[in-house]
């Protein structure tokens, strides 16, 4: 099997190949549960997982989906029912990308799908139509994507990564610095972790300077069991609390 997908790879022209789905750090079935909390209050739920290997346009690719939604109290002033899905191919790219996005007023619907043979990638909007056509070159990561990517590289602190990324309107080089090693204690357990930090180049909450941590099992895995967001009104935090490898 792992012949196959190499020969795949080869033909599209692609360097710097990942191994075959049965060596990465995670694997379909993996299933991480997490409770989001707003400095000290409970706010929501949030789910991230690795359903199934599916076939985008003749790719073989992980499909990877995460969810979000508020606790029923916290439902009364700002309801949130988020979606976010991504097919990486095994060779480690984006080949689709889909966000739905309900946090009170505010919704959004988009669907990215990338063909990085064409160098292009089509852009599909809610009620829009036809697609935006952009001149996408080379293999590149969605935002989901991309931290599924961290977890394929070796990690060493004081050093950085640098991952490809489209964020539909815009290309760049994510900078993800390893900031330190450390033991953290969740409601899943203790974990030895690295703690990554990637320098966001969007100009809204957050900042170029970087207000997110994540902690990444410092094992095979590098299995993501607490992230923390810094914002100008407050700390929000995502633990974890359950969790199922795959297999």
């Amino acid at each position: 099997m792992k012949l196959i997908y190499i020969a795949i790879a080869l033909a599209a022209g692609f360097p710097g190949l990942l191994p075959a789905e049965g060596e990465a750090p995670f694997k379909v079935g993996e299933r991480l549960e997490f409770k989001v909390y707003f400095e000290f209050v409970l706010g929501g739920d949030a789910v991230m997982a690795v359903a199934s290997i599916d076939t985008i346009n003749g790719h073989p690719c992980w499909q990877i989906l995460s969810t979000a939604r508020s606790t029923p109290t916290v439902d009364m002033f700002y309801k949130v029912r988020d979606s976010i899905q991504s097919w990486r191919d095994l060779r480690g790219f984006s080949r689709r990308y889909r966000k739905v996005l309900n946090e009170g007023k505010y919704h959004d619907n988009k669907r990215v799908e990338y063909f990085p043979e064409d160098s292009c990638a089509l852009i599909f909007r809610k009620s829009q139509l036809p697609p935006d056509t952009v001149k996408v070159v080379g293999a590149v990561q969605d935002v989901m994507s991309a931290l599924y990517d961290v977890r394929t590289r070796s990690l060493e602190v004081g050093k950085s990564v640098w991952i490809d990324v489209h964020d539909l309107d815009k290309r760049y080089n994510l900078e993800v610095c390893v900031r330190r090693r450390e033991c953290v204690e969740v409601p899943a357990g203790k974990f030895d972790c690295w703690v990554v930090e990637p320098l966001l180049q969007s100009s809204g909450i957050f900042r170029r300077e970087g207000n997110i941590q994540v902690w990444l099992t410092a094992d095979d895995r590098r299995m993501p069991v607490m992230m923390q967001s810094k914002l100008y009104f407050g700390r929000v935090y995502a633990k974890l609390v359950k969790y199922r490898l795959g297999k």
